[in-house]
């Protein structure tokens, strides 16, 4: 190619990436008035005209607040970016913050408080009462260290409403905080049917919701739903009643229905009060919580993590699930997934129910044909709890471990110990079930009663043993969680290759290696080793004979700088 056609091209190219952008613009905020030139409402208005991805830039009055006296804002661009610099958009309770229409929508870096989604305001045929912060519609929504707090809605999501068919929903390093919803979804609720719906360094905390999902409800129909190094605290989901198919209040009538364990029971919970933390579902979507802490959560029912997979996978991962309260069934949080339902690396502690299941429920079964779905049923089962810790959770009916399952559940490499409860301190079956669980390698403190415990060799000679636990603490990595101690017998009980050892386990929660010695240790947490002291440098010893050669050579030197001085006085 000679050089006229290089630059032919050259300039071809250049104009075609700039007909891709044309029109894009960059709008400026100059003032923090409510309406007006220079204000975000009018650089939103000019960014909804222009049809091209445009950029709404506050940086002029970076750190400074917006206060909303005319309504909401809008966005109805088809790609719109928020580049915050750490402005306050406060609404004042006077009406919603933002309302998102078939846009994709990038916010960084901006507060939004103080909206309120009452009934009566109007989303372009949309439902009202909902997102009291952000509602958003038919588009992608994604925030990258910004705050959402102190916003209530009338029905949903009280800081963030997302609905979307296709589409994802994307919240980074983000805080969701201190809102409230009537009914779901307390600081977020989130539908995607085929996007994904993704939590990365999220704090959601100190959300409130009348019925389900006090942090976080999302349901993904087909997509899936991560959390990542997240962390879900203080919410709560406190209702009146218990779920319409369970009649009556009464707990021996409760206990009676111990058969509908986990099963999702979106519609049929009303003014209940489901999961306080979260609230995470979907008939086909995959759902992984990985790296996160959900703790001080509460609710009527299912205090802390409610995850329904349904025909997709289930996922919680190297994760710690603590001090979460129930007042009558779940206290740590419900697992359900027909199919593929994994507990891997994780730490369950100090959560409790008023009565039943304080620490984490497992259901899995085909039984429930509640999704037609015959093509999914060939498919390979894979329930399994994995080289995780389960300590100091409490209930009046199984304090640990409570399991719903139709085939034998594998436990492997892990610590099921120093619960309380009255009946199954550490392990209890649901007894409309299979009733079974394959130990390996495993600690558990009280046999289950309700059920039965198929010890290997390892795992019948730790039954009944303290495992001698540290307290919850840090012990490094991004999760609090439980070291043993040196003498602990479950120390290196793993030989390596055994149950994933070394192989596929290859770390434990905080991230460190295992086997760490000689086996891997059961439990959530490899103990490791001390770093061995640096080796001493040997000090050389002369004997007389090289005493004497050292000084000879020392004398020579010392003769030889004797001449040169005198040379150089010469």
């Amino acid at each position: 190619m000679n050089s006229y056609s290089k630059t032919a091209l050259a300039a071809a190219i250049c104009t075609a990436l700039t007909a891709g952008h044309a029109g894009a613009a960059t709008f400026n905020v100059t003032n923090t008035s409510d309406a007006g030139a220079g204000s975000l409402r009018e650089a939103l208005s000019q960014a909804n005209g222009n049809a091209e991805a445009d950029i709404i830039d506050l940086s002029s009055i970076s750190g400074q607040t917006v206060s909303l006296t005319s309504g909401q804002l809008e966005i109805d661009d088809d790609i719109a970016t928020i580049n915050g610099a750490g402005v306050t958009v406060d609404a004042g309770g006077n009406s919603r913050v933002l309302a998102t229409y078939y846009s994709d929508v990038t916010i960084n870096d901006l507060i939004i408080t103080g909206g309120d989604a009452a009934g009566s305001q109007p989303l372009r045929g949309f439902p009202t009462g909902i997102g009291g912060g952000i509602a958003s519609f038919d588009g992608s929504l994604e925030l990258n260290d910004s705050e959402v707090s102190g916003n209530t809605a009338a029905y949903a999501g009280g800081g963030i409403y997302f609905d979307s068919e296709y589409d994802n929903l994307t919240i980074n390093d983000s805080v969701i905080s201190s809102n409230s919803s009537a009914y779901a979804g307390g600081g977020v609720y989130a539908s995607s049917k085929y996007g994904d719906i993704t939590f990365s360094g999220a704090q959601i905390s100190s959300n409130t919701t009348g019925s389900e999902g006090g942090g976080i409800l999302t349901f993904a129909f087909d997509g899936q739903v991560t959390l990542d190094n997240t962390v879900v605290s203080g919410n709560s989901a406190i209702g009146g009643g218990v779920p319409n198919r369970q009649v009556s209040d009464e707990r021996a009538e409760f206990k009676a229905a111990r058969s509908t364990w986990g099963e999702d029971s979106r519609g049929d919970i009303s003014n209940s009060g489901y999961a306080g933390g979260a609230y995470i579902g979907g008939p086909f979507g995959d759902i992984v919580v990985r790296q996160s802490t959900i703790s001080g959560n509460s609710a009527t029912f299912a205090g802390g993590l409610s995850a329904y997979g349904g025909y997709g996978s289930i996922l919680v991962e190297e994760s710690t699930l603590s001090g979460n309260t129930a007042a009558y069934f779940g206290g740590g949080g419900v697992l359900r997934a027909k199919y593929d339902l994994q507990v891997r690396n994780s730490t369950i502690s100090g959560n409790s129910s008023g009565d039943l299941n304080g620490g984490l429920v497992l259901y899995s079964s085909l039984s429930d044909q509640q999704i037609n779905s015959p093509e999914r049923g060939t498919q390979p089962r894979n329930i399994l709890i994995d080289f995780t810790t389960i300590t100091d959770n409490s209930a009046a009916d199984i304090g640990g471990l409570g399991i719903s399952s139709d085939i034998s559940v594998p436990i492997n490499a892990s610590v099921i110990s120093g619960n309380t409860a009255p009946t199954d301190p550490d392990i209890g079956f649901d007894p409309g079930a299979y009733g079974q669980a394959d130990v390996n390698f495993t600690l558990v403190g009280v046999d289950s009663t309700s059920g039965t415990l198929n010890f290997d060799a390892t795992g019948s000679t730790l039954l009944g043993q303290d495992p001698q636990l540290g307290p919850l603490a840090d012990n490094g990595g991004p999760t609090f969680t439980h070291l043993p101690a040196a003498a602990s017998p479950v120390v290196d009980v793993v030989t390596s290759g055994s149950v994933g050892c070394g192989d596929v386990v290859t770390s434990d929660q905080r991230g460190e290696s295992r086997p760490s010695e000689a086996g891997c240790e059961a439990g959530s947490v490899e103990r490791g080793v001390a770093a061995p002291p640096p080796p001493a440098v040997a000090v050389p010893v002369m004997d007389r004979i090289g005493l004497l050669l050292m000084a000879g050579l020392l004398g020579l030197a010392g003769l030889f700088g004797f001449r040169r001085r005198a040379e150089r006085k010469l």
